[in-house]
């Protein structure tokens, strides 16, 4: 509320005044036929239906793993080799941008995938060595596990992760890793503070629109959205 100096009374102290507002709730049609096409057109391109699930993907930030962060990790690690037209080792997903808890069987809607990933982080490829990596593997295992892609295997026993192996052959520190993960971890989200000075590479799309795209690209060609555990 905005006071002019009239407006102010003295000698208030220990006291309580009451105060009545009177407001007009009538609503101002004009304003309402303005946005009117503009809420037409976002709500027809938010319930748009690009894909089906035959199951539900379930989550959950305790588990270690589970259907909808195998399935958004996996659909990020694709997403970033197609924007940058090369293979990566692995993309990773922190378990706080995983913001639904589930997507259901059946109809996907472009508006389900914003409830899923509501920010607008970007989406990029970090060159991590493998010391960095290693520091990576263990926060993870830190936190429970986080989702990654399928070229990952590894345990956690005391809170770190041990008998790792990428692509099928043991973790080596001595060499270095392109990761896909949205911009927010690598800027030092969720304690990675060790990706900020590492070298990335930008796929020039947002992190959200990248899952959007495998989407549409798994209906297009005539597959169902699905997921399985790995172990």
């Amino acid at each position: 509320m905005g006071c002019s100096p009239n407006n102010f009374k003295t000698g208030t102290k220990g006291k309580n005044y009451p105060m009545t507002v009177e407001a007009n709730r009538t609503s101002d049609a004009s304003i309402s036929d303005m946005i009117s096409p503009y809420k037409e057109k976002l709500d027809a391109k938010m319930n748009e239906v690009i894909g089906q699930t035959i199951q539900e993907l379930s989550g959950g930030r305790k588990k270690m793993e589970s259907l909808l962060g195998n399935w958004v990790s996996d659909a990020i690690h694709h997403e970033c080799e197609k924007r940058l037209g090369k293979k990566i080792d692995f993309a990773a997903v922190n378990p706080g941008g995983i913001r639904i808890p589930a997507l259901p069987k059946g109809d996907i809607t472009v508006g389900k995938i914003f409830e899923l990933m509501p920010f607008d982080n970007n989406l990029v490829v970090v060159e991590v060595d493998g010391k960095s990596a290693k520091q990576f593997f263990d926060l993870m295992a830190l936190n429970g596990g986080w989702p990654v892609s399928w070229p990952v295997k590894c345990d956690i026993h005391g809170g770190k992760a041990q008998r790792i192996s990428i692509n099928g052959k043991p973790f080596d520190e001595s060499r270095t890793y392109l990761i896909g993960m949205s911009d927010y971890i690598a800027n030092g989200g969720d304690n990675c503070s060790f990706f900020k000075p590492l070298p990335r590479k930008e796929t020039g799309v947002l992190f959200r629109d990248g899952l959007i795209a495998q989407v549409k690209e798994t209906t297009a060609a005539g597959k169902p959205l699905d997921s399985k555990l790995e172990g």
